[in-house]
């Protein structure tokens, strides 16, 4: 039984290169031949084929012109709540134990067109306009580009783009942003993938085998990756806040430069013949507004530079786990480099000794293992 890794990812989407119109550099032109190609229809003409009924179903309903949609491909096009459509690239293994010009080549292109050949047949709501498999890379792998779509809606178009009700209508559920939909969808193509994959004697490494400290140290990867991102927002918030402190830290202690202030406290002048204490009646009203002015600059000035310092030391811790994470994180790569090496020589061995033999070599030592552990019980 070989063993092998399984990559399903959303793509970027680049129908051009997917359908080799331009030739990036790590493409060999020479075996480009041996690309396969499933579909090739132009976006434009994918969403006619459809969308058009529903969109001329909608056109006729509406009375007014300007509520007309002439085109529902720029209308999605401009859309900020649905993109046109969605990729995802499938791979199995990599370029070491799968790739173009092993002796497993052969063995992933066959895994990766019977996943193909059922793809539409699995997902009645994801319309296939393109779709290629790449045998002219490192690593063979699929390109699929689809428009998910949607029937019988109450609002707008009948049926209209949407990757979330696609999804629902296929029997995938959100469990909240930590397990949306598409995350459970992901999930069940992977199964499909390692389905196909042990029709063909292949066993998918992430399903409780060898790979588990290697999943283990790659989540938490992942883990402290999403850890840095929220931290380093966090601190860019922290910034904006002390500029926005220090701009108003500035402002209340300088107050003389305001031309309203200027206006409503200068002096007035003494009116002829008017007496001291007429005048004084006249200004201890300015002075009153004056002093509880300073005390709430007074006040506000304190309650902002207190802000600022604790701001700045929250900065500061932030900063330092910042970088204790990506130190965290190298350290979980290396691992990961090192546990990949010691993956590549046990598929060695495998391949060397044979399955059963490596079997029979592994339980005879937790054999051993476990037996030791029982005389230093017993010892104690």
């Amino acid at each position: 039984m070989e063993y092998s890794s399984i990559s399903i990812e959303l793509g970027k989407g680049v129908i051009n290169h997917n359908n080799r119109k331009f030739i990036a550099e790590n493409v060999d032109r020479e075996k480009t031949k041996n690309n396969i190609e499933y579909k090739n229809i132009p976006i434009e003409e994918a969403y006619h084929i459809l969308f058009d009924d529903a969109l001329q179903r909608y056109n006729d309903k509406q009375t007014r012109k300007s509520r007309r949609i002439p085109s529902y491909y720029e209308h999605i096009k401009n859309s900020k709540q649905e993109n046109l459509f969605y990729e995802i690239i499938v791979q199995v293994g990599n370029r070491e134990d799968m790739g173009v010009g092993t002796e497993n080549e052969e063995l992933a292109k066959k895994i990766l067109d019977e996943y193909m050949y059922n793809f539409e047949k699995r997902n009645p709501y994801l319309f296939v306009f393109n779709a290629h498999l790449h045998m002219d890379e490192a690593t063979p792998h699929l390109h699929i580009d689809f428009i998910p779509f949607t029937t019988e809606c109450d609002r707008g178009l009948d049926t209209r783009v949407s990757l979330k009700r696609a999804l629902l209508n296929e029997g995938f559920y959100s469990l909240g942003k930590s397990d949306t939909e598409a995350m459970a969808w992901m999930r069940n193509e992977k199964e499909e993938l390692a389905a196909v994959m042990k029709q063909n004697e292949v066993e998918w490494e992430n399903q409780g085998n060898n790979r588990d400290h290697l999943s283990v140290l790659e989540f938490k990867k992942e883990q402290r990756s999403k850890e840095v991102e929220e931290l380093e927002a966090h601190v860019s918030t922290l910034e904006n806040k002390f500029k926005n402190l220090s701009m108003a830290i500035e402002t209340v202690t300088a107050p003389k430069n305001n031309e309203e202030f200027e206006e409503e406290f200068v002096l007035p002048e003494p009116q002829r013949l008017e007496t001291a204490k007429s005048y004084k009646g006249r200004i201890d009203k300015m002075f009153g507004k004056l002093k509880a002015l300073v005390k709430s600059v007074l006040v506000k000035y304190f309650e902002l530079e207190n802000d600022y310092h604790e701001l700045y030391e929250q900065k500061q811790r932030l900063s330092y786990q910042v970088y204790k994470l990506d130190e965290n994180n190298k350290e979980y790569q290396n691992k990961n480099n090192d546990l990949r090496k010691q993956l590549r020589d046990y598929r060695l061995l495998r391949k060397v000794l044979g399955s059963k033999e490596v079997n029979h070599i592994l339980e005879e030592a937790k054999r051993g293992h476990r037996r030791r552990n029982r005389e230093w019980e017993n010892t104690r």
